[in-house]
């Protein structure tokens, strides 16, 4: 067998029981065969569609590493179809990344939790809403930041919300004002890669360079990859149709490529 794939049931944060409780059953971990663990995680949080067969090109690319991969499906656990997902969803009616954000760190708790895994040694991923997902959990954990510094005298713990992560790779992420990271600083907790695409038509890339340059001069850590000639949805070819998305194997095999590396570098 190829992956050992398994649901853990998570460790709850302080205030957020529920919402752990929902997300507990609908992640999924695949661990290589034969690994000794505990290994590091690569997270991965899918697009406004929710779960599709490129997390799984990924988790694949993390267990040809050594790596263990963690599919966090939140519109499972939020009784979220497919129809729902592209009706209300990708339209920003409903699950807004800063609605999903909570399960970023959730993620990170069961990560924590779970023997087989090293809690230390994590990477998120990212897709579309994903990445928007991403960039608002690091908003909201840069207000809390924020907020404990003035309550402790600058003694707040920056960052303690993704302890053990060592970078996120955003793939054609959405950067729109809609977003909480648009007027919210986003802190410098680890190294952040952005994979945009000229030609999208769903998340404009201009709308996360200026972004990215705002938060750079903030002190934050961001590195962009640009592909010119790429569609938003590249690198997944089992998709609903679109013309606005046009998959692209070569460009499916460098994106692949560049998460292999932040993988390699992330190792240690």
């Amino acid at each position: 067998m190829r992956a050992l794939a398994l649901c853990l049931a998570a460790l709850c944060l302080p205030g957020a029981a529920a919402a752990q409780d929902r997300l507990a059953d609908h992640v999924e971990i695949r661990l290589p065969e034969d690994a000794a663990g505990p290994l590091p995680a690569a997270l991965l949080f899918s697009g406004c569609g929710g779960v599709q067969p490129v997390q799984s090109d990924y988790a694949e690319a993390a267990l040809d590493q050594g790596w263990a991969a963690v599919i966090v499906d939140s519109h499972a656990a939020r009784g979220i179809g497919r129809l729902a997902a592209r009706s209300l969803v990708c339209t920003g009616i409903r699950l807004r990344g800063q609605d999903r954000a909570a399960d970023v760190f959730e993620a990170l708790e069961i990560v924590r939790a779970d023997p087989r895994l090293d809690g230390d040694r994590t990477v998120l991923t990212g897709w579309s809403h994903g990445g928007w997902t991403v960039l608002d959990a690091m908003a909201e954990a840069e207000t809390e930041a924020a907020v404990d510094a003035k309550a402790e005298a600058g003694e707040a713990p920056q960052g303690r919300p993704f302890a053990g992560v060592a970078a996120a790779l955003l793939i054609y992420p959405y950067c729109g004002a809609i977003i909480e990271a648009d007027t919210s600083p986003i802190g410098d907790p680890f190294p952040l890669t952005l994979l945009l695409v000229g030609k999208d038509r769903i998340a404009s890339p201009r709308d996360c360079r200026r972004l990215a340059e705002r938060r750079v001069a903030e002190g934050s850590e961001i590195d962009i990859v640009f592909e010119p000639e790429l569609t938003h949805a590249f690198d997944a070819a089992e998709q609903p149709w679109d013309p606005r998305m046009e998959y692209d194997a070569d460009g499916a095999a460098r994106a692949r490529a560049l998460f292999s590396q932040i993988l390699e570098a992330a190792k240690g």
